[in-house]
C-alpha cells in the first residue's frame, strides 16, 4: 500500500515544501516506485508511491486538474474501469494506461461529492 501525507495549516501560514520533503522520506519504506509533493499556500499533500497494478505505472501523484482547481492523491482500485471510462468520454484513451486516480478526479469533476455512488472501488484517499 502506497503512503498518503498531508499538511493543512488553520491558520493559513504556507506550507513549506521542506516539510513535505522530510515526511516523504519518513515514508520512504511504504512506497519505493515514486514520489511527489504538492502545495498551495496553506495545503499540502504528498504521496509514496508503491504500484500494484499496470494502469499505475503511469500514475503521477499528487495529481491536479488541468484548470488546477482540483488535486488528488489515492491509493486506489477502480473495479468498474471500462464502464466509468466510457461514461467519462476517456475514450481517447486506452484503458489499459488510464491511472485509477484520473478516473476518480475526471467523475468528481462531473459529478461532485455523488461520483462515490459511480464507483465500485477499493480505495484511501
Amino acid at each position: 500500500m502506497s503512503a498518503l501525507f498531508g499538511i493543512f495549516f488553520t491558520d493559513h501560514r504556507p506550507v513549506e515544501r521542506l516539510e513535505l520533503k522530510r515526511m516523504s522520506e519518513k515514508l520512504a519504506h511504504r512506497g519505493h516506485d515514486a514520489q511527489g509533493i504538492w502545495s498551495d499556500r496553506q495545503i499540502g499533500l504528498g504521496h509514496r508511491m508503491l504500484w500494484s497494478t499496470p494502469e499505475s505505472l503511469q500514475e503521477r501523484l499528487p495529481l491536479c486538474s488541468s484548470d488546477s482547481a482540483f488535486v488528488i492523491t489515492a491509493d486506489a482500485r477502480i473495479d468498474n474501469r471500462d464502464e466509468l471510462i466510457k461514461l467519462l468520454g476517456l475514450t481517447n484513451s486506452s484503458a489499459a494506461t488510464v491511472a485509477d486516480s484520473h478516473i476518480i478526479l475526471a467523475s468528481y469533476q462531473k459529478w461532485g461529492e455523488g461520483c462515490a455512488s459511480s464507483t465500485e472501488s477499493a480505495f484511501a484517499m
